[in-house]
């Protein structure tokens, strides 16, 4: 009886080990092999991902979605991502229907017409079912998402991140807040995983109706409030007409630190403000930059309708622009495929059209590396 108590007592002191070893989960970060990357929004697209040779891609997750069988479903589309070696970032974005579940979520208690809205930061119920609803999506999503972006072009807060009519620093105490809520609970369940503010290509455009304003005003007020955390900038790096996919010649985007637009023509005057002492990291790092969101259209009226061609060469010499950049992370092309709803504004992103035809844009971003 003796020997069997020694062994079992060793058995159990083994096992207490192993477990006080091993943590209930692992952190976890896929690094990617390259920062080619792509948006998609379905499993049936997972086989185009891995032909074209991406190693990152992007997607969108409504808030709503947080509390449907929607979930579940994401979460195996983005394991499987995952599995296959993919980096995967999703950008958060609250939707009015998620009101539909937790109305405290949204600041306002009527729709706007707004796209997104912010993270209800304007009182304690709303900060509150933030925390709540980022640890129900974190909790899903911690062994596969290693980039979470929180909102979407957060510098215009008329159509995507509403949440009324306020001053610039007003505004952005309300987004460093819902930020540091989204963070905090994403490191609590992922120390590894990066986390992104995201704006689009406007640098310096003062304010416009209350709503909209420069990414040279809000980073500095933004880094005020979220210095002592690791944020990172996720950039959209859009040629200044969406419609024309030729961004070499933009005349908005220029050699100066108080340029219009900041794309690929540009991008080390970001790169070069981010250097900075007062912008670096905790640890004393640039701070992490993705190219989130750029398109190049297949048709354009100047260039006389359909130019498939030249969508090709224009996504080769920003990707190179992009690689050159020893400080871009990832590069994300706006789309997989061609979406019908954008198709008569001339947004035909896709490297696929509506069809399922492979543009000469898909082999081209194939071959590159």
């Amino acid at each position: 009886m003796n020997s069997l108590k020694r062994i079992a007592a060793a058995a159990l002191s083994a096992a207490l080990c192993f477990s006080m070893a091993v943590p209930a989960y692992a952190d976890h970060y896929q690094t990617p092999k390259s920062i080619k990357g792509v948006l998609i929004n379905e499993h049936a697209q997972i086989p185009d991902v891995l032909e074209v040779g991406a190693s990152q891609v992007v997607l969108n997750f409504p808030m709503s979605w947080a509390f449907s069988s929607q979930l579940s479903v994401c979460q195996d589309l983005y394991t499987k991502l995952d599995q296959a070696g993919v980096t995967v970032t999703l950008i958060v974005l609250n939707d009015w229907a998620a009101a539909s579940y937790s109305p405290s979520l949204l600041p306002v208690s009527q729709p706007t017409g707004a796209s997104y809205y912010a993270f209800n930061t304007l009182n304690d119920a709303g900060v509150q079912s933030t925390r709540d609803a980022a640890k129900r999506v974190t909790e899903a999503f911690k062994d596969c998402v290693s980039n979470w972006v929180i909102g979407n072009e957060v510098n215009d807060g008329q159509a995507w991140n509403y949440i009324g009519q306020m001053d610039i620093d007003t505004y952005c105490s309300n987004y460093a807040t819902g930020f540091r809520t989204w963070y905090d609970t994403i490191k609590g369940s992922n120390k590894l995983a990066n986390v992104y503010i995201p704006f689009d290509f406007r640098w310096n455009c003062g304010q416009v109706e209350g709503f909209k304003y420069g990414a040279m005003d809000m980073i500095p007020r933004l880094n005020s409030r979220l210095k002592d955390t690791d944020y990172g900038i996720a950039w959209h790096a859009y040629p200044e007409t969406f419609e024309d996919p030729v961004f070499t010649d933009d005349i908005y985007t220029l050699e100066k630190a108080d340029t219009y637009i900041i794309n690929l023509k540009n991008l080390h005057v970001l790169t070069d403000y981010m250097q900075q002492a007062d912008m670096l990291s905790p640890t004393g790092k640039v701070r992490h930059l993705i190219l989130s969101e750029q398109g190049f259209t297949s048709d354009s009226p100047a260039h006389n309708g359909q130019c498939l061609d030249l969508q090709a060469q224009c996504i080769k010499e920003a990707y190179e622009a992009a690689k050159a950049n020893p400080y871009v992370e990832a590069f994300l092309l706006n789309r997989m495929k061609d979406e019908q709803g954008l198709l008569g504004a001339h947004y035909a992103f896709g490297l696929i059209d509506v069809n399922g035809n492979k543009k000469p844009s898909f082999e081209v971003y194939k071959n590159l590396q």
